[in-house]
C-alpha cells in the first residue's frame, strides 16, 4: 500500500485531469493506502487540484469548474451551458 507524497499527487491529478475515472479505480491502479473521501480532499491540494464535475462527473482543475450555488455544486463550462 502507498501513501500519497506530493509527487505521487501530481501524478494522481495529472491521470484522472480529463477522465471520469472513479476514486475507487484510481486507488486499486495505484495501490493506495486511503479512503475515497479523504483521496477527494487531498485531490485538492498542491499546485494542480482536481475535482469532479457535480453534473457530468469528468474531472477537471478546480479553477476550471464554476460553482452553481442553486445546485450545490461545481460544474464544468459543458455542464453550465446546459443549464
Amino acid at each position: 500500500m502507498r501513501t500519497i507524497d506530493d509527487t505521487l499527487l501530481e501524478e494522481l491529478q495529472a491521470d484522472l485531469e480529463g477522465t471520469c475515472k472513479s476514486l475507487t479505480q484510481l486507488i486499486e491502479e495505484y495501490d493506495l493506502d486511503i479512503g475515497e473521501d479523504a483521496l477527494e480532499d487531498r485531490l485538492l491540494d498542491g499546485s494542480s487540484p482536481v475535482e469532479r464535475c457535480g453534473r457530468c462527473e469528468w474531472w477537471f482543475r478546480s479553477t476550471d469548474l464554476e460553482f452553481d450555488e442553486a445546485g450545490g455544486v461545481s460544474l464544468c463550462s459543458s455542464c453550465e451551458e446546459d443549464e
